[in-house]
């Protein structure tokens, strides 16, 4: 029996995936699409239907893995046509989801269509100890105070929150307001929390994920965050998952003794010196910090290092053991063309004459 319990067991990307994958995809969405077999009349369909890219990009992965659910293992075909995209960055990203057990989706049961616990649709990894709060509840006032800042952002705010996609259309269908979409959306999470459930550390980790971090910032206000506990609480994350030192100098001296580190030295001091100053257009460290999921720890990285916010991204970034083909793509991607120049020129790849034209 446990056997064959076994056979049936699925791995499918949860909507939390498949809404971070939809932020990531880019221009190549319509390619991806044609990848896994949709045509082009549903996909005209759905970008009338849905006015937001990212929006239309994620129903259109919704309605990919409500169509295959009785497949086994999802990630493979995803990762097969993300490589067709030639996206090897994203192929990266969902095999990491993949050993991940905890944040993918586990189906038993074969006959049953793609349907959930809303706790299991935002699974994430959490670390050992949590965040120390005063208070963990959230009045349905400060509810709604709060949907009348959230905006646009409500609909990946809700799938973060754990809400499925059909919970986001009858909302949509019910509410013609704005304000009021949202506020019924954080209302039906809020019912569906336990007792024992932070909801302030849920919320607010949700609004960080949805690029909200002002907004998180104020509801961990409201649970009477205390701002250097916080500091210690990032110091110590940032610790155990990436053994990140607490101070700049300690980086410097750590390289020594990393065998073999993923970035050189040398060039890990030119890709500092480049993206430290800010951008203006917002292409500098932080952006690369998004990229790698850094976002909640970037006011940290600001106060914390602020003589070299950089080494602490890239030190993270060895830490992920990502590849310098993978940094470089990412930087092209951020448009800094001539950061990924120096890369490309340390890994022995002569640059085409549309990159030098570009960055002269």
């Amino acid at each position: 029996m446990a056997a064959e319990k076994r056979a049936k067991l699925k791995r499918h990307p949860s909507e939390v995936h498949l809404r971070e994958l939809a932020n990531d995809i880019g221009h190549e969405c319509d390619k991806l699409a044609t990848f896994l077999g949709f045509k082009k009349a549903e996909l005209d369909q759905l970008h009338l239907t849905h006015r937001g890219f990212e929006d239309c990009v994620f129903n259109m992965l919704v309605n990919w893995k409500q169509r295959n659910y009785k497949k086994l293992d999802l990630f493979k075909d995803l990762c097969d046509a993300l490589e067709k995209c030639h996206r090897v960055d994203l192929v990266c990203k969902v095999e990491d989801w993949k050993e991940e057990p905890h944040k993918s989706r586990d189906i038993v049961d074969e006959d049953e269509p793609d349907a959930s616990s809303p706790s299991s649709a935002t699974a994430r990894p959490e670390l050992s100890r949590s965040y120390s709060y005063i208070n963990k509840t959230l009045e349905e006032e400060q509810l709604r105070d709060l949907s009348e800042k959230i905006g646009a952002e409500w609909e990946k705010v809700a799938t973060f929150l754990g809400l499925s996609p059909m919970d986001v259309y009858k909302i949509k269908f019910s509410y013609i307001v704005a304000g009021d979409r949202v506020f019924e959306a954080l209302v039906q999470w809020k019912r569906r929390m336990t007792k024992n459930t932070n909801m302030v550390k849920t919320l607010a980790k949700a609004l960080e994920d949805s690029g909200r971090r002002d907004l998180a910032e104020e509801i961990r206000e409201m649970g009477g965050y205390n701002e250097e506990k916080r500091k210690e609480d990032i110091k110590r994350d940032l610790l155990e998952l990436y053994n990140l030192p607490p101070f700049l100098g300690e980086i410097l001296k750590g390289y020594e003794k990393i065998e073999n580190p993923t970035i050189p030295f040398d060039l890990f001091m030119e890709l500092c010196i480049a993206l430290d100053p800010p951008d203006v257009l917002g292409n500098d460290w932080r952006r690369l910090a998004d990229r790698l999921e850094l976002s909640r720890f970037i006011s940290y990285l600001e106060s914390e290092y602020k003589e070299g916010p950089t080494s602490g991204v890239l030190w993270c970034w060895m830490k992920k053991n990502k590849s310098l083909e993978e940094l470089a793509k990412t930087l092209d991607e951020m448009d800094r063309g001539d950061v990924a120049l120096k890369i490309n020129a340390h890994l022995g790849i002569e640059p085409c004459e549309e990159d030098v034209q570009g960055n002269e």
